[in-house]
């Protein structure tokens, strides 16, 4: 019985029998390196390019648990915030719809779980005072169309235009205030950033303002328009 192995130097050596360990000289052709490292590397089990769809499943489990006690952010700590900073960046790399403008998937009412931004988790106000309740957005890419929607107790909301600039980053201008849900306000030119989705599937999205500021949402319903 014979078999094979491949020794650090990319030598092909034929075993004659895997017991006794006889084998015949290392008179082969002698591999590249990087064929040597994936072929060593295959034996192992490790993976190379694109993490499987468990991976990814673990990773935003991982993420949704570090943030489900955060109040939407509001009670994150320094080091809460770098711990969340960090499992966003592991999903980053391992983003499935790298075009993410161009993925069906970024269209619909999104929920948001977390965020860096201060303008939306207002922590210098008494919590009465604060968005308590969920807070939504809104994407149409395909007719560059948002909406940023809160609902209890204030029910504020803002229009904005969207024109792409990448694959996955947009310029946002917002172009109309509704205040309590009711009192519409134009949007000065001014008023206007940048969004970028790093990440989106079924479930979840990642996307980062011009400001430094993060934004993990989570699906509510894809038909949702704004």
């Amino acid at each position: 019985m014979q078999s094979t192995s491949i020794n650090n130097s990319g030598c092909v050596t034929v075993h004659r029998n895997s017991i006794t360990g006889a084998r015949l000289p290392c008179n082969s052709p002698r591999l590249p390196k990087r064929a040597v490292a994936i072929t060593q590397a295959g034996l192992f089990g490790l993976k190379f390019g694109t993490a499987s769809s468990a991976d990814v499943k673990a990773q935003k489990q991982e993420l949704l648990s570090a943030i489900q006690p955060l109040a939407r952010g509001v009670n994150a700590t320094d080091a809460d915030e770098q711990q969340v900073e960090k499992l966003i960046q592991k999903l980053e790399r391992v983003n499935p719809n790298k075009n993410t403008l161009a993925s069906p998937l970024i269209n619909g009412k999104w929920k948001l779980l977390y965020t860096t931004s201060q303008s939306i988790l207002s922590k210098n106000r008494p919590a009465p005072l604060r968005a308590n309740g969920p807070i939504y957005q809104y994407i149409d890419a395909v007719n560059g169309k948002a909406r940023n929607q809160e609902s209890w107790p204030f029910f504020n909301s803002v229009l904005a235009d969207l024109t792409p600039e990448t694959k996955t980053r947009v310029g946002v201008q917002f172009t109309l205030f509704r205040i309590f849900g009711l009192l519409p306000i134009k949007a000065p030119e001014r008023a206007k950033g940048k969004l970028d989705t790093t990440f989106v599937d079924e479930e979840l999205r990642i996307s980062r303002g011009d400001k430094g500021n993060v934004f993990v949402l989570t699906m509510e319903d894809p038909s949702g328009k704004p």
